[in-house]
């Protein structure tokens, strides 16, 4: 089966998609899309498309999009239920039911709720358009990060099993998106220390060869001096 993933090192539901099909041992052609303006990158990177004709395979120019023997996918969340279906290996799914289905909010609330209201093109809009200054930016963005964070920190430590990962003795779709999301937290500097389970969590997923490989500097387009927080 022949994948192309298009994505950036800094895209976070990139990096959940990279991680689902590192857990898998999947191969995949990382295809980089260039955004003109933001940082030096690509310069190493072994494949990479223009802004305006990822826009022809991906009409909402959103990242990531994975093509699979030439089939369009896309959406992060939709990618990683389609990786689960198409190919055996590790499950990214718990197997209990209930887990699965907490394993599955859980994610959501990082990328609907979190992730969403923080991407960039959100960020210019409100400077831009609103008026917003960075520090007024940095205000809001924080209050919804940390609102987040409130409530995934408590799923975990109200769970009455005390798994070592969010909801299983393996790593799952909620790990997949809780370790891009602290990890873009760190860059923007968010003080992430009233969450200890969750940063417990993420650093034993870091110890796992799928996630590290998934991060944004061990991908061909990291930057010598990476995108800031506007």
């Amino acid at each position: 089966m022949d994948l192309k993933l298009y994505s950036r090192y800094r895209n976070s539901a990139g990096q959940r998609v990279r991680t689902a099909l590192n857990i898998k041992n999947i191969p995949y052609e990382y295809i980089v899309v260039e955004t003109a303006g933001i940082d030096d990158a690509v310069p190493q990177a072994p494949k990479s498309i223009s802004k305006e004709d990822y826009q022809l395979i991906n009409p909402q120019g959103l990242m990531p999009t994975l093509l699979i023997n030439g089939e369009r996918v896309v959406q992060s969340t939709a990618l990683v239920e389609f990786i689960e279906d198409a190919f055996e290996g590790p499950s990214l799914f718990p197997q209990n039911l209930v887990a699965r289905a907490r394993s599955r909010a859980f994610g959501q609330v990082i990328a609907c709720e979190m992730h969403a209201v923080g991407v960039r093109r959100v960020r210019r809009n409100l400077m831009e358009k609103h008026g917003f200054s960075e520090q007024e930016l940095r205000v809001w963005y924080e209050n919804w990060l940390h609102h987040g964070y409130k409530t995934l920190e408590m799923l975990m430590t109200q769970r009455t099993e005390k798994t070592p990962f969010c909801y299983d003795d393996k790593p799952t779709i909620g790990d997949i998106y809780l370790v891009p999301q602290l990890y873009n937290s760190r860059l923007f500097e968010i003080d992430l220390s009233a969450y200890p389970t969750l940063c417990e969590i993420e650093q034993r997923c870091r110890e796992i060869p799928a996630f590290e490989k998934a991060m944004p500097y061990n991908q061909p387009d990291y930057p010598k001096n990476p995108e800031g927080f506007v």
